[in-house]
């Protein structure tokens, strides 16, 4: 298949550009700096015209869109990057006879947390849905995915490595850690399969864990000793997020605290039978 990665410079498009090539497809990535020979030059803030999109569809089987940012800003707004500009991608991919598309969504959108980072990606998920029949659609919803090279999870192993460690609330918000070679098997054998329906699927690892005991584990997979807790109380952490709300940089702000608050979890079922076995924890993710 000859397949369109809309977002293949970031962490999990990265992954998935490799795992699709080394499984015998045809990969053209759509980026903002383009640098290898087949690349295509978009401006996601901007290309919110299904005119603009067609010519790029040309001889393009399926579409994949893996672009996401956590942070609202007026440089790069999310209701443009999620939403309008993957809305003029899906009218595009009709008139163009895409057979299929991939949304990259997140978990929890549906779960009323009213914030940008989840209306805007439950927006396009309603787009998906209203789409032709004839075109399968996968929206997977990750939850925190761990990868060597990911932001987030090299932010996790430092904080592991601590031997005091201060948490939000002693660390008690719960989440379940997906792999991104899970969530990239997974796309590869949805693709794979002939008799694939349009679903949505939480991608989420083996079992749920709370912050602390996936920092509990890190830090044992990589043979340390047992680390001190310390608990920060959340008035704390609500000033903490909102003085985060005037740094771009700053990876807790309100809309990241109220996420972690209500927790990021679900049942691995779905996701086992779309990956044909059950998916790694996170008590196996560091190798050492």
């Amino acid at each position: 298949m000859k397949i369109l990665i809309c977002g293949a410079t970031g962490f999990v498009g990265r992954h998935l550009t490799e795992t699709l090539r080394n499984a015998g497809h045809t990969v053209v990535r759509a980026v903002r700096k383009p640098s290898e020979a087949n690349d295509i030059e978009v401006d996601f803030r901007n290309d919110c015209d299904k005119e603009i999109w067609l010519p790029r569809l040309n001889s393009i089987d399926v579409v994949i869109n893996a672009v996401g940012l956590l942070r609202d800003s007026q440089t790069n707004p999310m209701q443009k990057l999620h939403d309008e500009t993957p809305q003029a991608l899906f009218a595009a991919c009709i008139e163009a006879d895409v057979d299929r598309i991939v949304q990259l969504s997140a978990l929890g959108v549906d779960s009323g947390v009213d914030v940008p980072y989840f209306t805007t990606r439950l927006a396009t998920e309603r787009v998906l849905s209203q789409l032709p029949p004839d075109i399968r659609c996968l929206c997977l919803r990750p939850s925190v995915i761990y990868g060597e090279d990911g932001a987030s999870a090299g932010l996790f192993r430092q904080l592991a490595k601590l031997p005091v460690q201060v948490l939000p609330m002693g660390g008690v918000q719960t989440l379940q850690p997906v792999h991104v070679d899970d969530v990239c098997d997974a796309v590869v054998r949805w693709l794979g399969n002939e008799d694939s329906v349009s679903q949505i699927v939480e991608a989420v690892g083996a079992e749920a864990t709370t912050m602390r005991g996936m920092l509990d584990s890190y830090r044992q997979q990589m043979r340390r000793s047992t680390a001190w807790h310390v608990a920060l109380p959340r008035i704390l952490v609500k000033l903490m997020a909102r003085v985060g709300d005037w740094i771009p940089s700053a990876p807790l702000c309100s809309d990241t605290y109220a996420m972690l608050a209500a927790g990021n979890t679900a049942s691995p079922v779905e996701f086992s039978k779309l990956l044909g076995r059950e998916p790694r924890s996170f008590r196996n993710f560091i190798d050492g």
